[in-house]
């Protein structure tokens, strides 16, 4: 569906209450800016309006959540579990914790955040 070039964040987990939903759990997303990514079908990719500010995007097909996108950004963010092994990404921050279901712990090495980093 697509392919993405250059750099990638490191990975932020999100323990908002829409990722929690849409997830089932928190969402773990890299990012990239717009230019890095090029999609190579666009038929089952359909996007919502999650919130007066930001929009995300799933697979029709299989449901898969990909995408989350603040409006007006150049960056998207892309659920990391959309790549394989090789990026060698690493999870850098932990967001939104503030709404974490407390059946999980978080790395106390990791930083938190109430919000956004």
């Amino acid at each position: 569906m697509f392919s993405t070039t250059g750099f990638h964040r490191d990975i932020s987990s999100c323990h908002c209450i829409q990722c929690m939903k849409t997830h089932g759990n928190f969402a773990a997303y890299t990012n990239v800016n717009d230019n890095s990514l090029k999609f190579t079908s666009k038929r089952t990719l359909k996007w919502f309006k999650s919130s007066s500010k930001a929009k995300r995007g799933f697979c029709s097909k299989c449901g898969a959540s990909i995408f989350f996108k603040l409006n007006n950004s150049k960056n998207i963010s892309i659920a990391a579990g959309m790549f394989d092994k090789s990026l060698k990404l690493k999870t850098n921050r932990n967001i939104f914790v503030k709404n974490r279901l407390k059946y999980y712990n978080l790395d106390n090495s990791i930083p938190k955040f109430k919000r956004y980093s």
